[in-house]
């Protein structure tokens, strides 16, 4: 038997202990890809939520702060005051759930990493449906013109 067909073995055990979610349907929203062998496996798919987390984190930190980056400035100039405060606290609300990801990582044990990824997962469809209003709303800011408030320089 290979490693990987240990790993879900593995993984099958535990979800039948703990009520966990079908390893493909995690696969499918967090990307946990073939599962390393290890003794820790609900550690690893806590891992590879955070990752998936850390993806979300990174574009809404984009458009709240934008720094330099002129494609952040440009996709933040497409949401108005009131949208910036909603993605706020939205980036709130995932960065409870990335921080409780990496809490687990780090004070880990069987039992609240698997109350964890039960939850984690439970709530996913509601953080993915914002999320992918948030991204359409992007998308649609390249594909219409928008007038930018920042004066565009020199690029070269």
């Amino acid at each position: 038997m290979t490693q990987e067909k240990d790993m879900i073995k593995v993984y099958e055990g535990l979800m039948k202990k703990h009520g966990l979610p079908e390893l493909s349907l995690l696969d499918k929203e967090f990307c946990i890809g073939k599962i390393e062998e290890t003794d820790y496996v609900l550690r690893f798919v806590v891992n590879k939520m955070a990752e998936r987390l850390e993806h979300v984190l990174k574009i809404l930190g984009d458009i709240l702060q934008p720094e330099s980056s002129i494609t952040s400035m440009y996709e933040a100039e497409s949401f108005s005051e009131d949208e910036m405060k909603k993605i706020f606290e939205f980036f709130k609300k995932v960065s409870s759930y990335h921080a409780d990801l990496l809490i687990n990582d780090f004070d880990h044990d069987e039992e609240s990493a698997a109350k964890l990824i039960i939850k984690t997962h439970n709530e996913w469809n509601d953080v993915k449906q914002e999320f992918v209003k948030i991204l359409s709303k992007i998308k649609d800011a390249w594909k219409n013109e928008q007038k930018t408030k920042k004066e565009l320089g020199y690029f070269g």
